[in-house]
């Protein structure tokens, strides 16, 4: 997108979530007029697992609060995109977004290695790592000092590779294609060693560059590929799980700080419920829709060893940018390796 377009949008969505906050501060649904309000903005569409349990995550706030703390979503990227809801949220105008980790690394640079490709062998695995204290609390810290108050990891999963040219099965099948990737940095490397043209875009715009051939292709987890209809127009997917990437789910500190322990308390209890039922949906989902693309689909099954060992400069670059962090995360994912090596969630 040229730069004078990306201005103007900014300058659009900024003006809307101004619009969209004041008319929600003075809505006039059944409302205690003792709450309090705070919004909420993400970019998944209706039936995706993010959706369902940003819903889950208000209904709860809400019980365990008696109504006193009003959650407002606005989802399906109604006040931005991924990139301008972080932008949003660090500078006042949105309270909390459940994002994407490319966005979430232009302010935490070492979240990008939760990326790194296959680090994980599973969202399981994935999750036994992010959430342990020495990964998650170190990120919690970056996060705080960038004005961004972390309530956990979310599960966006394992991402496979669509195209509408042919079945991939091998690298050199990828080499040369038009690949929209998020504007995630990690993504973009991954896809530069395969020798792929990495376009980045915003999600909401994807699905018409795919209809018209602006793309190949794209990569995302299949969850994300079914609920967004790009199934519709993409018939070679690829299973290659080439790298897990986590939803972090933030409040701005300025927020943050204006809340009492208990509102804290309420926030934080409710996020963990909902990111529980969020990655059990994930899980039941993904097993669904592999067996439904199986029917419907050219899926292919690439050997990972050739991926793996094409991109593997990547954690060469990678290493000598964040050296402590990188030897931190990818030792925990080895340690923890051996109790995720067996059953590969329904590849």
């Amino acid at each position: 997108m040229p730069r004078s377009r990306q201005i103007a949008r900014r300058a659009i969505t900024a003006a809307a979530v101004t619009a969209l906050l004041a008319g929600c501060a003075g809505g006039t649904g059944p409302r205690n007029t003792d709450s309090i309000r705070i919004i909420l903005g993400h970019g998944a569409a209706p039936g995706n697992p993010r959706s369902n349990a940003a819903l889950l995550f208000e209904k709860l706030v809400e019980e365990k609060s008696n109504d006193a703390i009003d959650i407002q979503i606005l989802g399906q990227e109604t006040v931005g995109s991924d990139s301008e809801m972080m932008i949003s949220v660090a500078s006042g105008t949105l309270d909390m977004t459940i994002n994407s980790q490319g966005p979430f690394a232009t302010y935490v640079p070492e979240a990008a290695l939760i990326g790194l490709p296959f680090l994980f062998e599973n969202s399981q695995h994935a999750y036994a790592v992010i959430d342990s204290k020495k990964i998650s609390g170190y990120l919690a810290e970056k996060a705080e000092e960038r004005g961004f108050h972390l309530l956990g990891f979310w599960d966006n999963g394992m991402r496979d590779l669509t195209n509408s040219k042919h079945p991939i099965e091998t690298p050199k099948d990828v080499a040369g294609l038009k690949i929209r990737t998020p504007d995630d940095t990690m993504t973009i490397s991954i896809f530069n060693e395969l020798g792929a043209n990495p376009t980045p875009m915003a999600f909401g715009e994807l699905y018409l560059a795919l209809r018209t051939g602006a793309v190949d292709g794209q990569e995302n987890p299949v969850v994300n590929i079914k609920s967004s209809k790009l199934d519709e127009v993409q018939p070679n997917l690829a299973v290659t799980g080439h790298k897990y990437e986590a939803n972090p789910f933030v409040i701005s500190t300025a927020r943050w700080s204006r809340l009492t322990p208990e509102q804290r308390s309420i926030l934080q209890e409710a996020a963990d419920g909902a990111r529980a039922s969020q990655r059990e949906e994930m899980s039941v989902q993904t097993k669904r829709i592999y067996e439904e693309f199986e029917l419907k689909l050219a899926v292919t099954h690439p050997d990972k060893e050739a991926f793996r060992t094409l991109s593997a400069p990547v954690y060469d670059s990678w290493s000598a940018k964040f050296p402590e962090f990188f030897a931190t995360i990818t030792s925990t994912a080895d340690e923890l390796r051996p109790e995720y090596t067996q059953g590969d969630e329904a590849k």
